[in-house]
């Protein structure tokens, strides 16, 4: 991969000096301390990715912390990694917000999905774009102008999938969830399964052989799923595995083995309690019908519900992180959503580390405030990074976005 061409600006940051959370070797997170990382304003972070020393944030955020003010930098920014300094260099100019970020697999494109209808250069150029990373210049050849927003990515080899609340893709109807060519863009013809609702997320095994679904749909082309559901990446089709959570989904990660799915939650779409409302649920990731809960953990102390919406998910070998605007979480394993929290419930607002055995928070405790809280986890290379609507970290001003140093 070429080096990134950048010129870097000074950033007003502050550092949290407070000493990190010891841990057993075991269950090793990052730090529970934030580096220096750049400073968003007027609006939230949404979506994170990490090429080479340089990592990319998008969202609704309008400006940036530069010197002692701020710079214009609508909705798509970049900073280096070691300093957390903004990139000058990189400024493609989108015109609307920016919902997700994903590199391919040499990192020589950076993929966009949001709302825009510019970008790079590029106009029209609507809500999917391929940028260059170290310019920000469109890819004009990739022009496949989704008619609503691109809220997800996913990629498999040369298909990247699409999900959100789009229903034409080139012209053509594709309801929610789509299948391109990543190198030329051109739309595949055998995804054609239809989701009724929102596609929020998505999450691709290891093999590429299994995407999983996340979102607000009660069906997909006709078979009943209710807000989450995986497809196989050969057949296009849906599997057997049916989670039938009956909560609107927000986010799906997978454990590193492809062993462990693990969902997030808000309220539910019906009005029903039990219904894994406002949780991370962990299942099996394969199998036919509706997986055994291994381990549940949120709200559902009945109704109403007490913990607020988990919005966010990453899973590591060490931890299962989870953000959003959540404040309560209970202390001892759980196996049904079902029923209330059999031990005594514990804070945490808006971000947790979950032990990937038994769903019990890990003592790694940032402290996040907001109104909305963590809107995305991602773990890159740099360590484990957040982004949201947040202006503080433990007290210290980490606006939108903050990095916890370390391999996750």
């Amino acid at each position: 991969m070429r080096a990134l061409a950048r010129r870097v600006l000074p950033i007003a940051v502050a550092s949290l000096l407070l000493a990190p959370l010891a841990l057993p070797p075991a269950r090793a997170v990052p730090s529970a301390t934030a580096a220096s990382t750049l400073q968003s304003y007027g609006g939230d972070i949404r979506a994170v990715a990490q090429i080479g020393t340089t990592i990319y944030v998008g969202g609704t955020f309008t400006s940036v912390a530069y010197g002692s003010g701020t710079i214009a930098r609508p909705y798509l920014a970049a900073l280096d990694a070691g300093s957390g300094q903004l990139v000058e260099s990189f400024n493609p100019k989108p015109d609307n917000a920016v919902y997700s970020l994903l590199k391919n697999i040499d990192g020589s494109r950076l993929y966009v999905g949001g709302v825009f209808n510019r970008i790079g250069g590029c106009t029209p150029c609507d809500r999917l774009a391929a940028l260059d990373p170290s310019t920000g210049a469109a890819n004009p050849g990739f022009h496949l102008q989704p008619n609503a927003n691109v809220a997800t990515l996913a990629l498999g080899g040369r298909t990247l999938y699409l999900g959100g609340t789009f229903t034409v893709v080139a012209g053509v109807s594709r309801p929610r969830l789509a299948a391109v060519d990543a190198i030329t863009g051109g739309l595949g013809t055998k995804l054609t399964l239809a989701p009724n609702q929102a596609v929020r997320d998505m999450a691709l095994n290891s093999t590429a052989s299994t995407l999983y679904l996340a979102g607000a749909f009660t069906s997909i082309s006709g078979t009943t799923r209710y807000n989450f559901a995986s497809v196989g990446a050969a057949s296009r089709a849906l599997t057997a595995w049916n989670p039938n959570v009956h909560a609107r989904g927000w986010g799906v990660a997978l454990s590193p083995d492809n062993a462990t799915a693990y969902l997030t939650t808000s309220d539910g779409n019906e009005s029903i309690c039990g219904a894994g409302h406002e949780s991370v649920i962990a299942m099996p990731a394969t199998g036919s019908g509706t997986p055994a809960v291994k381990w549940h953990n949120g709200g559902d102390r009945g109704c109403p519900f007490t913990s607020g919406d988990i919005n966010a998910v990453e899973a590591t070998a060490s931890a299962v992180y989870i953000g959003g605007h959540l404040t309560n979480l209970c202390n001892v394993k759980n196996t049904s959503y079902t029923t209330a929290c059999p031990g005594r419930l514990v804070t945490r607002e808006h971000l947790a580390a979950l032990d990937p055995a038994t769903g019990v928070p890990l003592s790694w405790n940032p402290g996040v405030d907001g109104t909305k809280g963590v809107l995305r986890i991602q773990a890159i290379p740099a360590g484990l990074a957040i982004g949201g609507d947040f202006p503080r970290t433990n007290g210290v001003q980490h606006s939108r976005f903050a990095l916890f140093p370390g391999t996750p």
